[in-house]
């Protein structure tokens, strides 16, 4: 069985469902296919920042999000070593708030059913087997669902599907770049905080210690720990007790934590290595993670996806007037573009908190 696209977005997580959903709204042909079946969770901070809201407020979802119990904070309680103070979160006209924390059991689910209102074929629990060439020029994928399998063709594939992308290494995208992590991330989520009617966000950092914590959805409160790589032995020798102990080193987590249990397991990651990848070719396109992925310390990864969903849509549907040369070339704009535009992958701070960078 084949069936025809103008496009195929591969991945329906933070890139991709935003992306098939503007491009649906273009009225652009599109598949959106998903490994997974959602509620499924990933590896993610879990956080995103105003421009973020504010993307999600242009998407049409923000009450959704609401309406998952996460608060939008506006204050941030920041330490770097001796120097500890709060202050608010510098807003600009539109913005909706200036955190938030939403699981990815959440918020994905939203994403992609927001694609599929849209008028994208979504297709989940569909796994990309292969690619589909025609004259040098990917043209398709082949995807396995329910023990059979079904050839998508689409003038454009694009990867949306994450830092071990399969429409990357089917295309052979070149990884460069490349810096290995210097800490590692545990963090878990708690039941039982007091709400808080004008909550923070917070960044604190001394010594050799690290800790972000906010309030998240579900009347929950999260707490991101990133200690040095050289800890980590000692760290996994007791991993509930020295997670309880270093959070509890950070005072405002300490108060928060006072009478609260935790709820679910210990998240990890424990290696990893930034990266960006060669982003387009003779047919394909990489997008968010797929293309670049970047110290997950900052909590940069949703909102840096949902940036560059916004500057690919205009690219895609600008290329889909022209030939499949027009296309290719199009997508190589873009990929220029964005790779003289990311986040670093080496940065260790939210971008509110770096010297020299005003809050926003």
């Amino acid at each position: 069985m084949s069936k025809e696209f103008d496009v195929i977005v591969v991945g329906a997580r933070c890139s991709g469902s935003p992306l098939a959903a503007l491009l649906a709204r273009r009225g652009v042909k599109v598949a959106l296919v998903e490994q997974a079946s959602f509620p499924s969770d990933t590896l993610s901070t879990h956080i995103f920042e105003a421009q973020a809201l504010t993307f999600l407020d242009r998407l049409g979802v923000i009450e959704k999000i609401r309406a998952t119990g996460a608060p939008f904070v506006d204050r941030v309680d920041l330490r770097a070593e001796d120097l500890e103070f709060v202050t608010p979160i510098r807003l600009h006209p539109g913005d909706v708030g200036g955190t938030a924390s939403v699981r990815r059991l959440l918020l994905d689910p939203i994403l992609a059913q927001t694609a599929a209102e849209a008028g994208a074929d979504l297709r989940m629990a569909s796994k990309v087997t292969g690619l589909v060439e025609d004259q040098g020029r990917v043209a398709g994928v082949r995807v396995a669902q329910n023990g059979s399998e079904a050839t998508l063709r689409a003038r454009l594939v694009v990867g949306a599907d994450g830092r071990n992308s399969t429409i990357a290494s089917l295309v052979g995208a070149r990884r460069y770049n490349l810096t290995p992590n210097e800490r590692f991330l545990y963090w878990s989520f708690f039941e039982g905080v007091e709400p808080d009617s004008d909550p923070a966000f917070v960044f604190h950092r001394w010594g050799n210690r690290m800790v972000i914590a906010t309030h998240a959805d579900s009347g929950l409160y999260q707490v991101i720990l990133i200690p040095d790589l050289v800890d980590l032995p000692c760290f996994r020798e007791d991993l509930e007790g020295s997670f309880m102990e270093y959070a509890c080193s950070c005072r405002p987590v300490a108060q928060a934590l006072s009478s609260a249990r935790r709820t679910g397991k210990l998240f990890g990651m424990l290696r990893w290595e930034g990266f960006f990848r060669e982003a387009s070719g003779p047919g394909w396109v990489l997008v968010g993670d797929a293309g670049n992925f970047k110290d997950p310390t900052p909590g940069q990864g949703i909102q840096d996806a949902f940036r560059q969903v916004d500057a690919l849509v205009p690219a895609i549907a600008t290329a889909l007037d022209g030939s499949g040369e027009d296309i290719d070339s199009e997508m190589a704009a873009w990929a220029a573009g964005e790779t003289r535009t990311r986040p670093s992958t080496t940065g260790s701070r939210p971008i509110w908190a770096r010297p020299g960078r005003r809050p926003r």
